[in-house]
Formats: structure tokens, sequence, C-alpha cells
């Protein structure tokens, strides 16, 4: 994700709106499962 973050910032004019797209719809589903279960567990330990 950080690789995608400095192409998005640094490559605007180049970027591949599906490539994106296929990652928006590829791992954020994963990655928002993986915040939610740390948040949860940051609620446990207060």
């Amino acid at each position: 994700m950080i690789g995608m973050r400095n192409i998005l910032t640094h490559n605007y004019f180049e970027i591949d709106l599906d490539i994106v797209w296929l990652a928006v719809e590829q791992e954020l589903p994963s990655l928002k499962q993986l915040i939610s279960a740390i948040l949860r567990s940051l609620w446990l330990y207060r």
C-alpha cells in the first residue's frame, strides 16, 4: 500500500485508473478488516 501512495502522489498523470479501482475492490476489504481488528484490540486494553 505504501508503494501505491507514492505512485498516487508523485506520478499523478501516469495513474492507471483501472489498476487503482482493482486495488480498491481487492485490497480495501481485507485492509478494513485488519484496521477494525486493531481498533477492537485497542479498546480492549483501555
